[in-house]
Parts: C-alpha cells; structure tokens; sequence
C-alpha cells in the first residue's frame, strides 16, 4: 500500500510539473497587453541659417509633412522650426533650397546653412514609446565673394539634405525623397556670377 501511495505520489507530481511547463510555454504565445505598438511617428524639424543668407537669397525648406506629402515654407528669419505627426510605415526628412535674388553688391558674405531631424514613434493614443534620435545636415559655413555665391547656393540644395524611413518595427533607415522643383538649378542665371570666388572651404 505505502509503495503505491509513493508511486501516485511521483506521478501526480510530474503530472503537475508537467501543467507548469505547458502554461508558462501558452503565456509566451499570447500577447503582452501592457506592449503597445506604434502607430505613427513624430519629427520636430529645424534649419537654421546665417542672415546673410537671407539677405541674398530666397530661402526655401522642403519638408515632408502630416500628410507624408512634400511642403514648402519660405524661410522669413534665421531660424525655422515645425513639428509634424506622420503615420506608419512613413518618410520624413527636409531639404533646404536657396535661390539667388539677383545681382548681388561686391564684397564678401558669410553664409551658413544647416538642418536637422528630432523623431520619436507615438502610440495610437499619441504617447511617446522610446527617445527616438536626431539626425543632422552637414554645415555648411564659409566666407564668399559675390563671384562665388551661385555655386554655394548650389551645394546647400545638394548637402543639406535629410531622408529617413520608419517602420513599425522602430527601425529607421536612410531612404530617398523627390523633393520636386528645379529652382536650384538656376541660381546663376542672370546674375553675373560664376563658380569662383570662395576664400574658405565649406565644412
């Protein structure tokens, strides 16, 4: 009798060992409902630039905006901000596009140009899930003489410029954007100016 009560005894354990092991292994299955997904992501953008800049040139920032469509805003001061809400899967990013007014005085300038990208993803409910990151445009800074201008408005169009993809993984990736228009590539006619003249590098 005892060797038998020993024997249940030994089996109704595994049994139970057994249940443990099932359950903990149909809890992984199952969905963490304290996990939430998102569902958009949020980019606060920023391009700041020199007021002579401004003084010699329209100054354009691309950006994409809530709608995931290309918007342009004409740059008023030397500092430009906006924050924009996109849904997933999404790109964002923005370019910076300056256009000659015209002839310009003889002298020199110093002009600086420079952007960057804030993003963090949101939740449906519009809660911010991790800290995101922040990607920045090469700055673009130097001294010209007005015989230079055009070439260096050029190069702004081509280096400050940001692109990402975001998935709803939280990945993000670099990515390409069409930013569409074409002022950047007639910023020398009808001024006068060539492709000479800097007295400092970009950098």
């Amino acid at each position: 009798m005892m060797k038998n009560l020993k024997i249940m005894s030994i089996l109704l354990g595994g049994l139970l060992a057994l249940g443990s092991l099932t359950a903990c292994s149909g809890s992984d299955d199952e969905p963490d409902p304290t996990v939430k997904a998102p569902t958009s992501v949020k980019a606060d953008y920023a391009v700041t630039v020199s007021q002579q800049l401004l003084d010699v040139a329209t100054v354009t920032v691309r950006y994409i905006g809530e709608n995931g469509q290309v918007v342009q805003e004409q740059m008023t001061s030397t500092t430009w901000t906006k924050s924009v809400t996109i849904p997933l899967p999404a790109k964002a990013g923005l370019n910076i596009q300056p256009t000659l007014k015209g002839n310009v005085a003889e002298g020199e300038y110093t002009l600086s140009a420079k952007g960057q990208m804030s993003y963090t993803w949101l939740d449906q409910n519009g809660q911010q899930l991790n800290a995101g990151g922040t990607v920045k445009t090469q700055d673009m800074e130097a001294v010209f003489y007005a015989e230079g201008l055009g070439q260096y408005l050029n190069s702004i169009t081509t280096t400050c410029n940001l692109a990402r993809s975001f998935a709803k993984d939280c990945s993000v990736a670099e990515t390409s954007i069409t930013w569409g228009g074409n002022a950047s590539d007639d910023t020398t006619q009808g001024s006068g100016i060539d492709n000479t003249g800097a007295t400092d590098n970009s950098r």
